[in-house]
């Protein structure tokens, strides 16, 4: 609740409480030729404003006690205080006033003790019932303190988690770079020595001569078939490369992460080339695993399709393979140890 809101609120209460007293007198005044001006009528009149005082003010005076805006409630328990005694002092005053002449000052103290001690009685009684309440706040203050904390250290945990695979991954590409690194091909002692990522642009022009010469009208079977030649020539760099970037993947699939922003970190690291090889590796059949994660993780999304040995390959893969924002289908499989 805002300053405006509290404002609004305590000029409405305090209107209520002015029509109120203002109702109370208009009745007494309405009573007075019947009763007369008495003491009783006085006293009736008082009691019932000192009532409705109490129904209406009780749960914000409640609010200063238990919850004070200066620190601790000497003020308002010092206020209830003197407006306590005055009352009791009010209500003598008039007392022996009224039954002096008639000698009836034992009836009255007898009334007066009748009165006064369910009185005190009841302030007993809410003094009890505050600390009841200040005991509920400091538990109810020491169960939020304790929720905090737990939801502190399981924010710490999961930055620390969040860290450690941070850490994993970016180790892992390093590893994944150094194998890419650590590829040659030897072309023979009249041509230059190929290394690292140019060494694909080589892998590539291998597939392609070997998808052209194939005189098969069926795509899938051409484009098997020049892979399987690659594979057959360069197997222990290829498969070393296949494995690594696979368990990356699956490192990010098995890890509570925001998944695409790190799939995206690692798509980043991959040159042309090596998605088109691996294009043409996610075709295999013990590829299936691969392929459900380029489908799933949209790896072929930087994929120049003009690179394609045939443009009808872009069939072989749904279409969330090349686009973020296509449908994806679940992973078929829990690639979990």
């Amino acid at each position: 609740m805002n300053q405006l809101d509290r404002i609004s609120e305590r000029i409405m209460r305090f209107a209520i409480w002015i029509l109120g007293l203002a109702t109370l007198v208009g009745c007494a005044a309405f009573f007075r030729p019947a009763a007369g001006l008495g003491v009783e009528l006085v006293l009736t009149t008082g009691v019932l404003a000192v009532v409705w005082s109490i129904a209406l003010w009780t749960s914000k005076v409640v609010d200063r006690i238990v919850e004070p805006s200066r620190g601790d409630s000497r003020g308002v328990f010092a206020f209830l205080l003197v407006l306590a005694f005055l009352s009791m002092g009010a209500v003598f005053i008039v007392g022996v006033h009224s039954q002096w002449a008639e000698k009836n000052l034992g009836t009255f103290g007898d009334f007066l003790g009748g009165v006064l001690n369910p009185v005190l009685t009841f302030l007993s009684f809410m003094a009890l019932l505050f600390t009841i309440i200040l005991q509920q706040r400091e538990i109810h203050a020491g169960k939020k303190t304790a929720e905090d904390l737990q939801e502190e250290r399981r924010g710490d945990r999961l930055v620390s988690e969040r860290m450690q695979f941070e850490n994993t991954f970016f180790q892992m590409v390093a590893i994944h770079n150094t194998i890419v690194n650590s590829i040659d091909v030897d072309r023979g002692p009249s041509k230059s020595q190929l290394r690292g990522r140019e060494c694909f642009k080589y892998f590539c022009d291998q597939m392609l001569a070997s998808y052209n010469s194939n005189s098969s009208a069926d795509e899938l079977q051409k484009s098997l078939t020049a892979h399987n030649d690659l594979w057959k020539s360069y197997q222990n760099d290829l498969a070393h490369y296949y494995r690594y970037l696979y368990n990356i993947i699956r490192f990010i699939n098995e890890s509570n992460v925001n998944k695409i922003r790190y799939i995206r970190i690692l798509r980043a690291q991959l040159s042309d080339f090596e998605l088109l090889v691996l294009f043409y590796n996610g075709l295999f059949p013990l590829a299936t695993k691969f392929k459900a994660y380029v489908e799933f993780f949209t790896l072929f999304d930087n994929l120049p399709k003009d690179l394609l040995f045939n443009r009808s390959h872009e069939d072989f893969y749904d279409a969330s393979a090349f686009d973020e924002k296509a449908p994806k289908k679940p992973l078929p499989f829990a690639d979990n140890p």
